[in-house]
């Protein structure tokens, strides 16, 4: 991704040419993969932080907390893959 971003920024063919690769459903998919982690890792760091204000640190606490967090990481990761396609 780093690389796509640095070749995108030298040159105006560098742009077209990032362009042109992410036109292929690999690096899509890539693209995809990693930006679907990079959503679920803020989304779980996000319940950590609201759980060390003290919220949902009981057992049944920690279920729900973690059952919401996939869900929103459901909803974002297929926001993204609609975006991205």
């Amino acid at each position: 991704m780093l690389y796509l971003l640095e070749l995108s920024l030298q040159s105006e063919s560098g742009f077209a040419l990032v362009l042109a690769l992410l036109d292929n459903v690999l690096v899509k998919f890539g693209a995809w993969a990693v930006l679907s982690g990079l959503l679920y890792h803020l989304i779980a760091g996000i319940k950590h932080l609201i759980m060390d204000l003290g919220y949902g640190e009981t057992l049944k606490g920690g279920f729900i907390g973690a059952c919401i967090t996939l869900a929103l990481a459901a909803v974002a990761i297929i926001t993204a893959g609609v975006w991205i396609w």
